[in-house]
């Protein structure tokens, strides 16, 4: 019915196809389609639904201006992307537990993934550095397995979500995004196969070179901050701080890493983790912390002008990333309570309105280890803060203690 040359077009139909070695046949329930060394188009319009899995070999190659559905596992082992450049029709991998691989990377160009898991068994993306039109739709959990993910689409709505995250699990399982002039927030969920879903952000200070790539892998640890994260060329060695040789008790359970190429890059990153991974002292006021490999610790004080914009986020801004700092830019992230540690084990703190117009702050400290006193800083922005007030601590304790401060001058409205 058709040559290797030859081309297999469908207009406005649903079609359930097999191809073998060059031959087309349309049948009734498809369990595999193989195509080997033939162009398929769809033209606008079109919709293709194989119900089985998709095996390309040769150079076998979509021309895709429609909607491709496929229930299987997609195979490509062509030496190319299998997918023209020039397709702008979509791909919809709808079915359950699903497998993308083959010795080829694949160019879906458009993706929506609804239903189950897909996993990775080679690396995948959507557009290609010289056509930045790749789009990403997040139905179904995404599981990297120790590869990479790449979206080649400087814009900040190329990924959308729709019930759907990715699956890190490891730093080498990498979720990467090409930037460009778009100085808009470029967010992935990331999360655990049971979820909940947690955000990670980008926002660029300033435009990039097309094709400047950001890398994202996290994973979650157990209490005690194990394993510590490796990487090409670092390794985290400890979770000593300032003053204590393990703060992993005042650390979420989780670890970060954020790449981006050796440069005058900077923008804000926003992190967060999941309730599971609470440090002792539960959600509330968290700091991100960075790894000096160069150092061997992790960088003291943190970053300045930290937030959280939600429970369990945690908002860096004006984040420079630098060889200088760390090797090959792999810049490793744990979120901690304030600095490298607090000397203190905060049990609950407290900031209420009285009838005589002050606010009465109050908390109750669980241990403290050489705490000098405590420094009151309030903040009508949650970003600027100013300090009125210092309370001696207590030393060193062992034993629940109790503490108060009265704001005699409140600020008008929300304060923090």
């Amino acid at each position: 019915m058709a040559t290797a040359r030859n081309r297999l077009f469908a207009h406005r139909a649903r079609l359930l196809l097999t191809l073998f070695s060059g031959w087309v046949a349309p049948t009734g329930q498809a369990q595999l389609l193989s195509v080997d060394n033939v162009t398929i188009s769809l033209t606008t319009g079109t919709e293709v639904t194989v119900e089985g899995a998709v095996l390309l070999t040769s150079a076998a190659t979509f021309r895709n201006q429609g909607d491709l559905r496929v229930a299987g596992n997609w195979t490509n082992n062509t030496g190319g992307t299998g997918f023209a450049t020039s397709s702008a029709g979509r791909v919809r991998l709808y079915g359950g537990v699903q497998t993308i691989g083959g010795t080829s990377v694949t160019d879906f160009r458009r993706l929506i993934l609804t239903g189950g898991t897909k996993q990775l068994l080679r690396d995948a993306v959507v557009g290609v550095p010289g056509v930045q039109d790749g789009t990403l739709e997040l139905g179904a959990l995404l599981s990297l397995e120790g590869r990479t993910f790449t979206v080649f689409n400087p814009a900040g709505n190329a990924v959308t979500h729709n019930g759907g995250w990715v699956l890190s699990g490891s730093l080498t399982s990498r979720f990467q995004w090409s930037l460009g002039a778009d100085l808009s927030e470029h967010r992935v969920l990331f999360g655990e196969p049971a979820g909940p879903a947690i955000p990670f952000a980008f926002t660029p200070a300033a435009p990039a070179p097309v094709g400047t790539v950001l890398s994202a892998a996290t994973y979650r640890s157990d209490a005690a901050n194990l394993p510590y994260p490796i990487t090409a060329a670092q390794q985290v060695t400890h979770m000593a701080g300032a003053t204590v040789l393990d703060n992993s008790p005042n650390t979420a359970d989780r670890f970060w890493l954020v790449d981006l190429p050796n440069g005058p890059f900077t923008g804000s990153l926003l992190l967060s983790y999941a309730p599971t991974e609470d440090p002792a002292l539960g959600p509330g006021a968290i700091r991100a912390q960075r790894w000096s490999e160069s150092g061997g610790t992790w960088q003291f004080p943190p970053l300045p002008g930290q937030s959280n914009p939600a429970i369990r986020e945690v908002l860096v801004p004006n984040v420079l990333f630098s060889e200088a700092f760390a090797p090959l830019n792999e810049h490793i992230w744990a979120l901690a309570y304030d600095y490298a540690p607090l000397p203190v084990e905060l049990l609950h703190f407290t900031a209420l309105p009285t009838d005589a117009g002050t606010v009465n702050c109050a908390w109750t400290t669980a241990s403290e280890q050489d705490n000098a006193y405590f420094t009151v800083e309030r903040s009508g922005d949650a970003l600027a803060f100013q300090a009125i007030g210092q309370v001696e601590g207590a030393g060193t304790s062992h034993v629940p203690l109790d503490y108060r401060f009265e704001d005699p001058d409140p600020l008008p409205g929300l304060s923090y």
